[in-house]
């Protein structure tokens, strides 16, 4: 088996050692840089062209992609991109720092237990082990918009987080898990509710209204919140069904506020004045 299969087989990246255990293979290795077929990352770390530098940096560690870095390649949203790759290595792990992990910087979580994703040849941990860290090391409505999504979309249960939670921090994100809801279908929807839930306002989200349909967000049974967001395009037909529907609601005796994408993540306290000001004009 030559190099290039050898990294195929162990998901694009490897470190030397587990390339090379014979002369040939490390002269096999040697042409494969000199063609370009293999790319030397660092000292005795070598992968494929076009690997993800967040997966490279884990292999330089030697640790595994996780937290928000990890939410992020399962493809959950993240409000906050980190600046750095955040890794988990063992808690036992030595400190002592290397040119080449200088040179390819993270935000490093020691702990233990990490479970891995598939066969384990990704050096990625699984979906609520990931979402497990966010509750610990980000904010809870970074976090808990990942959760959403991920509950939505059937990849993890509350439990399964919960579960993972672990550390000095874990009251506080078991706090913030339960506020975690998989009827939420975006992260827009997901700041508004969080945002007029910390001001102590009760918010449906998902609500089915007959004459009307799915609708964003109901507050107090009474405020309609629909949000447009970021992507949202209006044509001719769509802004007609969107006026009618707003009519139905007027009529079944619902207030109708709509925020943009802007409105809610510049300035969600500015949603929560709108729908406070209405909820006190109608007593």
């Amino acid at each position: 088996m030559d190099v290039v299969d050898s990294l195929e087989r162990s998901g694009g990246m490897a470190r030397r050692s587990q390339l090379v255990t014979s002369s040939a293979q490390a002269r096999d290795l040697l042409r494969a840089v000199e063609r370009g077929s293999v790319v030397k990352v660092a000292p005795g770390v070598y992968a494929l062209p076009g690997i993800d530098p967040n997966l490279l940096t884990a292999c330089v560690h030697r640790a595994r992609v996780t937290c928000v870095t990890a939410a992020s390649l399962h493809g959950l949203p993240v409000l906050t991109p980190a600046s750095a790759p955040h890794l988990t290595v063992p808690r036992s792990r030595g400190r002592t720092a290397s040119p080449a992990r200088r040179e390819w910087p993270a935000v490093l979580h020691r702990e233990d237990g990490v479970e891995t994703v598939g066969d384990g040849s990704r050096p990625l941990v699984s979906v609520p082990d990931a979402l497990a860290r966010m509750l610990s090391c980000r904010g809870p409505v970074d976090a808990i918009v990942a959760i959403d999504s991920a509950l939505a979309g059937r990849l993890v249960t509350v439990e399964e987080i919960a579960a993972r939670v672990r550390g000095p921090r874990q009251v506080g994100a078991r706090l913030a898990l339960r506020q975690a809801d998989a009827r939420s279908q975006s992260p827009i929807e997901t700041v508004a509710r969080l945002a007029l839930m910390q001001a102590g306002l009760r918010v449906e989200p998902g609500v089915r209204i007959a004459g009307v349909g799915w609708v964003d967000l109901v507050v107090e049974g009474r405020v309609v919140v629909e949000l447009d967001g970021f992507a949202y395009h209006s044509g001719r037909a769509e802004y007609r069904e969107d006026r009618r529907r707003d009519r139905e609601l007027v009529r079944q005796g619902y207030l109708v506020l709509r925020f943009t994408y802007e409105d809610v993540m510049r300035s969600p306290s500015m949603v929560v004045r709108a729908v406070q000001a209405v909820l006190t004009a109608q007593g």
